[in-house]
């Protein structure tokens, strides 16, 4: 039987399979089933086709062989069945194991977990040095634990270069933006995807409660899953 043989013994090898082809196989219904299938003349025919012998080699006539070709081909009609049964189970285990493509990765799973932060009392400077220093654009503002805003380098500009205000009597709590969007860590990532595109940003904050834990951008979400939808 060559690799078919070898994935039959696998199969059955598995204690929960044999069990459910003994239970199957031992409903009357399946028994009844073997018969027919052996009664059926095409199968009686493919059957008796091929040469009966004893076991001299002497070939059997008459009613000892027509005994020995319905033998056969309760045999054989039964193989059939067994093949059937075992077909259905392969598909029936298939359907239970859970597949590893549908799994949802969590945030937790994707999220930048070291966040560059700064605090509400930092100077304009500060927070333009920490952004080229660290190559960030967007830093989270924090007070301990807790976000209570971000600070991008368009808020800068916009809200201290293009008004012409003296950064040096401004703090990071004066121009950053209050209004925040955050998600839980145990949320899956579809969500953090509707959450950006609802508000037409590129990350956002994760949280445990009031806690900052981490950031996750639009391009770890498409690393992971592939572009989002335009």
């Amino acid at each position: 039987m060559g690799k078919k043989g070898t994935f039959v013994r696998k199969l059955l090898s598995n204690p929960r399979a044999r069990r459910a082809v003994i239970k199957l196989l031992t409903r009357p219904a399946v028994r009844r089933g073997a018969v027919r299938l052996a009664k059926n003349p095409r199968v009686r025919r493919a059957v008796g086709t091929q040469p009966v012998r004893g076991r001299l080699g002497r070939r059997k006539t008459g009613r000892e062989a027509g005994r020995i070709y319905y033998g056969g081909a309760v045999g054989l009609g039964l193989g059939a069945l067994v093949i059937v049964i075992l077909i259905s189970l392969f598909m029936w285990l298939l359907r239970r194991t859970p597949r590893a493509s549908s799994i949802v990765p969590r945030v937790r799973d994707l999220m930048t977990p070291e966040v560059v932060t700064v605090e509400p009392s930092a100077s304009i400077a500060e927070a333009a040095k920490r952004m080229i220093q660290e190559e960030k654009g967007p830093l989270p503002v924090v007070e301990g634990d807790r976000p209570v805003g971000m600070v991008t380098d368009r808020d800068i500009i916009a809200r201290v270069v293009a008004e012409e205000r003296d950064p040096g009597s401004l703090t990071v709590g004066d121009i950053a933006t209050r209004e925040l969007v955050t998600i839980g860590s145990d949320q899956d990532i579809g969500e953090a995807a509707r959450l950006m595109e609802e508000h037409q940003l590129d990350r956002i904050l994760v949280v445990e409660g009031e806690r900052l834990v981490g950031i996750i951008s639009e391009a770890d979400i498409r690393l992971d899953e592939g572009p989002l939808v335009q």
